[in-house]
């Protein structure tokens, strides 16, 4: 009885241990810093934008980040997965999600209404892809370097990041509307 006992246990430990194995053969897909040095900022720092239009301003606050590796079901992959959560004067509240799909350098980042890689220029048919990049740019008299340009597929909408500072504009060509970074704070 004792012998039928370990055997059993053996087994179980075998297809424990069988099962387990793919998991530890799947790669995980990280955000390169070149992308993170964009969109990754710490709590507490800020935003706030003017409308050239209307002159309304709005301000984003980051008042959480989430960063951890996700298992993608039923794939074979895991990847990096961010979440921001800011508080908008004009939205209340905002989350942006930001992860890495898979080893095609396609990223997302979802919390504006657009999806981008700023490193390949490739897209996804739902969000935006890498328009153009600046060497600087000037918004409200200030100017900025290292700017990437995203436009949004399917629709006239530009949006004008920089590395280390974050979004600076976001430009609707169809309505004219501009929103300019007009002050920010990034919580070092």
């Amino acid at each position: 009885m004792k012998k039928k006992f370990y055997l059993f246990i053996l087994i179980i430990s075998i297809l424990c241990i069988a099962s387990d194995c793919d998991r530890d053969n799947k790669p995980t897909y990280y955000m390169p810093q070149e992308f993170k040095d964009y969109v990754v900022f710490p709590v507490g720092s800020y935003w706030i934008y003017e409308d050239s239009l209307s002159n309304n301003v709005d301000s984003l606050y980051l008042t959480s980040v989430d960063i951890h590796i996700q298992e993608i079901e039923k794939s074979n992959y895991f990847h990096e997965e961010m979440f921001q959560y800011f508080y908008s004067s004009q939205n209340n509240k905002l989350t942006a999600r930001t992860r890495r799909f898979s080893s095609n350098n396609i990223y997302e980042y979802y919390g504006y209404g657009y999806y981008f890689d700023i490193t390949k220029g490739q897209t996804n048919c739902t969000g935006g892809t890498l328009y153009a990049k600046y060497d600087s740019l000037k918004v409200l008299n200030v100017w900025y370097k290292d700017v990437v340009c995203i436009k949004g597929n399917g629709m006239p909408r530009f949006y004008y990041w920089v590395k280390n500072i974050g979004l600076i504009k976001k430009e609707n060509a169809d309505s004219s509307e501009n929103w300019l970074l007009k002050s920010y704070h990034i919580n070092n």
